[in-house]
């Protein structure tokens, strides 16, 4: 937050933040936040129950303004209090927002506003911010329950564990597990917990499984090898049978090894492990933990963002209204002072464009309507929730999805499979129609020897047919250069008609840029003409601009003429004889502040001091009206009002010296106490008369 110093050095905060129009029009277009998917992606890795966003507010909501604020509007006197709005302008609030009502025409009236669950250092504001580029070393509130000024029950807690319950659960989960993951006393249930061990722990079950296949197929293996031998010690029928089981066993068991060897996932990522079940699993692990850092990276990208804390959001929207207030109301009517011989009175005059209904909260009189604040503050944190938060969770959401959904099919795809079904007696018959199968063989090998003799018979045939197939050939070669020779003699004849064809092709060539030369002299012929008169168009331009400034020094002559005619006709204006009693006083800051020389007048006798005027030498003085202008940019600028009127101090002491044509000073009272003091010169001025 930005601060300048007082007059004294000490720091003050600005009144209005700089960005807060930029930082609400970055979501104008923006639509209303709906599902939280934020929320539920970090609930369902990590098992945190995350707050639901539409209800953390309701216990920073004031019934004497709205969320996250509590308020009270007061009227103040506008002679004694003419102040300007902003941020911390006022010790006691948090901010202020001076406006008028049109139907209060000597009152102004103060939005004084407290922010509910801040945290402050002095009469600083401390907006919550990570204080860290690593997440793991941010900081971080937890939120706490108080009572307010008006005794209501407050709470930061559920919005506490919103903002940073999940920074905390997606480290835990990077740690290895969310089983210890607690922030505000809001901790993951046991069997909601994700523990990433699980996975390799799993994956190594796979393994050992694999490890039992593959040692055994080797010692399968060699009993098969022994069992086949010709000098194998137990032959025969069952011995076959036996074999033929061990064979069985073995070709199953490399079935199995060979569907846990398959590769897991896709691309390049492989996985460690030493099934393919093992492997996705590390996969697995590994897709959550790329999540938790890509979600870790959103949430601190978020907290350094201008929309984390949502007290920092209400006062841009506190901003953009005082400064509509400025706009619209305070530089909107004229401030106006009326003097009588007993008392001064200060109004305020409602102008052209004037209002106090603001477009989207209504009547500013009305404090109900100023809920509405709160809610566009509330709606506007959410919004950056869903920009900052939600739109990366939906495509690590996505991404996640679409990798589990791979290693998914890992698992349905490489399921064990036995290579045979069948029983060992079974093997032994099928091992049985091999042998008559090999006979068969035999005599194929016998009957393939006689297909190759008359193959070979074929060729000799071939060969024969090959030679006389030559002889045509070579006759149809002579054919093809007798063909060749005519195509020949053709093509040059289709050359030579080429030829005169791009001659003829040329000369048109020719006829055409000739044409186009002479239409090139045409243009620029036109074009000199149109510059030319371009040229004589700009004379008489310049002709007609000299004359209009001949005019206007003309009229500037009379003007300044008739403006020392009139101050002429008025140079008798402030003579104290003189029956004017109206003064126009423009701004508040020049009612008082002439500084006129004291004028010694014979009293006389009191004459006709208690009558109607009307005695001999007696003057009915009337009250007296001056026009003071408008307060212009009270909530925005650097205008400062005077609080009350003060008469110059040669003049204090005779109230009957406030007559028309004298000059008034309006200064602003050196303590609050502005009633007793104006009340202390009153008598004074009194016991003087």
């Amino acid at each position: 937050m930005r601060t300048t110093t007082d007059q004294k050095g000490r720091p003050v905060a600005d009144r209005y933040d700089p960005n807060s129009g930029t930082n609400l029009d970055k979501f104008d277009n923006a639509g209303d936040p709906s599902s939280d998917v934020w929320a539920t992606l970090v609930k369902h890795i990590t098992g945190y129950p995350v707050p639901d966003r539409s209800t953390i507010f309701d216990t920073l909501r004031s019934d004497h303004g709205g969320k996250l604020f509590r308020m009270d509007i007061k009227e103040r006197s506008l002679s004694l209090m003419v102040k300007d709005s902003g941020f911390l302008t006022n010790t006691g609030e948090d901010y202020d927002i001076f406006f008028f009502d049109g139907g209060k025409k000597t009152k102004i009236m103060q939005a004084r506003i407290v922010f509910e669950g801040r945290v402050k250092a002095g009469e600083e504001i401390i907006f919550a911010g990570p204080g860290s580029d690593n997440v793991n070393d941010a900081q971080v509130r937890e939120g706490n329950e108080f009572t307010d000024y008006n005794k209501d029950k407050m709470s930061t807690i559920p919005l506490a564990r919103y903002m940073n319950g999940p920074r905390t659960a997606l480290l835990e989960l990077l740690r290895g597990g969310t089983q210890n993951a607690r922030f505000s006393n809001l901790g993951v249930g046991g069997s909601d917990a994700v523990d990433l061990n699980s996975f390799n722990r799993t994956g190594e079950s796979f393994d050992y499984a694999a490890k039992f296949f593959r040692d055994h197929q080797v010692v399968l293996k060699d009993w098969e090898d022994r069992f086949g031998k010709d000098d194998a010690s137990w032959k025969g029928e069952a011995a076959e049978v036996f074999r033929s089981l061990i064979k069985k066993i073995r070709e199953n068991y490399d079935a199995y090894i060979e569907t846990f060897d398959s590769s897991a996932g896709t691309g390049d990522e492989t996985g460690t492990g030493n099934t393919v079940y093992s492997r996705a699993l590390s996969l697995g692990r590994k897709y959550l933990e790329d999540s938790a850092t890509k979600l870790l990276e959103a949430w601190l990208a978020w907290a350094k963002s201008p929309y984390y804390d949502p007290h920092q959001v209400l006062r841009y929207v506190l901003d953009d209204l005082a400064q509509w207030v400025d706009t619209n109301n305070v530089a909107k009517t004229n401030i106006t002072s009326t003097t009588t011989r007993y008392s001064t009175t200060v109004r305020h005059s409602p102008q052209g464009g004037f209002t106090q209904t603001h477009p989207e909260y209504g009547d500013l009189t009305d404090i109900a309507n100023w809920a509405k604040v709160g809610d566009k503050a509330v709606k506007v944190w959410s919004q950056g929730v869903e920009d900052y938060l939600s739109k990366p969770a939906a495509t690590v959401q996505s991404n996640l999805n679409n990798h589990f959904l791979e290693l998914g099919e890992d698992f349905a795809d490489n399921v064990p499979k036995p290579k045979s079904t069948s029983t060992a007696s079974e093997e032994y018959e099928e091992k049985k129609a091999k042998e008559e199968e090999e006979e068969l063989r035999k005599q194929r090998e016998e009957d393939k020897k006689y297909q190759e003799e008359l193959r070979e018979e074929q060729r000799k045939q071939r060969e024969e047919d090959k030679k006389y197939q030559d002889e045509l050939r070579e006759e149809a070669n002579k054919q093809r250069e007798e063909d060749k020779k005519y195509q020949d003699e053709l093509r040059e004849e289709a050359n030579k008609q080429r030829e005169e064809d791009k001659k003829y092709q040329d000369e048109l060539r020719n006829e055409q840029k000739a044409e186009q030369e002479e239409a090139k002299r045409e243009a620029e012929n036109l074009r000199n003409e149109q510059n030319q008169q371009r040229d004589e168009d700009k004379k008489y331009a310049d002709e007609l601009r000299e004359e209009q400034k001949r005019e206007q020094e003309e009229a500037k002559r009379e003007a300044e003429q008739q403006a020392k005619e009139v101050q002429e006709s008025l140079g008798g204006i402030n003579d104290p004889n003189n029956p004017a009693n109206q003064q126009n006083l423009d701004g508040l800051d020049d009612l008082l502040n002439q500084q006129n020389a004291i004028t010694t007048e014979s009293p006389g006798d009191l004459g006709d001091l208690n009558g109607n005027g009307n005695g001999n030498g007696q003057t009915d003085l009337g009250p007296i009206t001056s026009n003071l202008g408008n307060l212009g940019s009270l909530n925005g600028g650097s205008l400062k009002t005077p609080d009350r009127l003060q008469l110059p101090a040669e003049q204090r002491g005779r109230p009957d010296d406030r007559l028309p044509g004298r000059q008034y000073q309006l200064v602003r009272p050196r303590h609050r106490d502005a009633d007793h003091h104006l009340a202390g010169r009153q008598r004074h001025d009194a016991g003087s008369g």
